[in-house]
């Protein structure tokens, strides 16, 4: 490893901590081709009963590229209703989708955390299939263990936090308040989700830092993090959203104007959203790198140092 990446992740800010997350996703882009090929398998498993149907409807229809983009409503009603059987084998594949999707998330994200860390520490080895075999099923007992904090995160925001919406929405005359309080609601839900999946961030960076066997005590600790640093790790994670967004908004006007011109624009779209994908899977491998060099740096300092003395309780109990 550079001396300068070295230096970026040994500092506790977020911007020093994503740039040498990036840096670590980029000494390790090749890895991230086995993860593109998994996301790109699960999607296709995913929406496979529907590619007949719409080759079937936009085969021989002038305007098909138009009514894909502008989404064209009637279109849409005429080919679900048409097509319903097919929809509905979608809506059934896609909990397989998503439980297989859970799986590979587990199986990845170990080895390619523990390829980060190796490059945070100047380790010049492939460990990247070794990580992804000894971090899978500690990794999936961390996904059982956090969704009770999802379900929990639901019922706060779904149940009891609408209730009280539907409560204040019918003392209210403008509807322009009744939309406000509306999209609060769905923000806040989508912040506390994201929350417990920081935490679940932070409990596997933990395990990899610290070579936790315990799953618990790792998830305790990236809990903890979260709530100790709370500007930290939201700033990362809220400049890792702009890059994303940022990598989006240069897609869609050169998507556009390459599907305007025949066959060959359709092509160079394509392979334009190819691109997206893969700068969308790095900048998100970067900002996984960059909470790892985060949790680093911060336990290196004073509110770290009780993770040695739990991983070495660890380690006796084992």
């Amino acid at each position: 490893m550079s001396p300068d990446l070295r230096r970026r992740a040994g500092r506790p800010g977020a911007v020093p901590a994503l740039a040498s997350g990036l840096g670590a996703a980029a000494r390790n882009a090749r890895l991230l081709i086995w993860l593109l090929i998994a996301n790109v398998a699960l999607a296709v498993a995913g929406v496979w009963p529907l590619l007949r149907p719409f080759e079937e409807s936009l085969e021989w229809h002038p305007a098909a590229g138009e009514m894909m983009r502008r989404f064209d409503m009637a279109w849409w009603v005429d080919l679900t209703t048409a097509h319903a059987e097919a929809f509905a084998r979608t809506i059934e594949l896609a909990g397989l989708v998503a439980f297989l999707s859970v799986l590979t998330g587990c199986f990845f994200s170990g080895g390619l955390l523990q390829a980060y860390d190796d490059t945070f520490e100047g380790r010049r080895m492939d460990r990247f299939l070794q990580g992804c075999r000894r971090w899978f099923p500690r990794f999936l007992r961390l996904f059982v263990f956090s969704l009770p904090l999802y379900w929990l995160v639901h019922r706060v925001a779904n149940f009891h936090l609408a209730f009280v919406v539907d409560d204040l929405l019918e003392e209210v005359d403008d509807e322009r308040v009744g939309i406000a309080l509306m999209l609060a609601k769905s923000v806040l839900f989508l912040l506390l989700f994201n929350t417990v999946t920081l935490c679940v961030a932070y409990a596997r960076a933990h395990a990899i830092v610290t070579s936790s066997r315990s799953m618990l005590v790792s998830l305790r600790a990236g809990i903890l993090f979260v709530l100790r640093h709370p500007i930290r790790v939201w700033s990362l994670e809220g400049l890792a959203i702009l890059l994303q967004t940022g990598a989006l908004m240069i897609y869609l006007p050169v998507d556009a104007l390459f599907t305007r011109n025949g066959a060959a624009g359709l092509m160079a779209g394509v392979i334009a959203g190819q691109f997206f994908i893969l700068a969308r899977l790095f900048l998100r491998e970067g900002a996984r790198a960059g909470h790892l060099a985060l949790f680093r740096a911060r336990s290196a300092g004073p509110a770290g140092v009780a993770a040695a003395p739990v991983e070495r309780a660890d380690q006796a109990a084992a």
